[in-house]
């Protein structure tokens, strides 16, 4: 009885492990404090959506490591997850209308 529980024990963890494996991490690697919304994993080909603050007095850039990102909207951007683990950036400057 108690092998027959570690072996269904083992299995569960191994279709635990399976299941994700296919996930990538989306780490954000500069600019947290700008970044309302980011999920922490996405599948590869999956469209990953990076809300940002809105900002007034300049703008945003987001970048990410092994993808192209393109602005949505002003404070909303998005990539397509590769297949490997993407590190976010996200910038602020000011606007220089002096």
């Amino acid at each position: 009885m108690k092998q027959r529980l570690i072996v269904f024990l083992v299995l569960l963890l191994i279709l635990s492990l399976c299941a994700c494996g296919n996930r990538y991490r989306i780490n954000i690697a500069g600019g947290a404090d700008l970044v309302i919304s980011c999920p922490k994993t996405a599948k590869a080909g999956e469209t990953v959506i990076v809300e940002t603050k809105c900002v007034t007095d300049g703008w945003v850039e987001v970048s990410a490591s092994g993808a192209e990102v393109t602005a949505v909207q002003e404070d909303v951007f998005q990539f397509v997850m590769p297949k490997q683990n993407v590190d976010v950036r996200v910038l602020f400057a000011w606007d220089d209308m002096s």
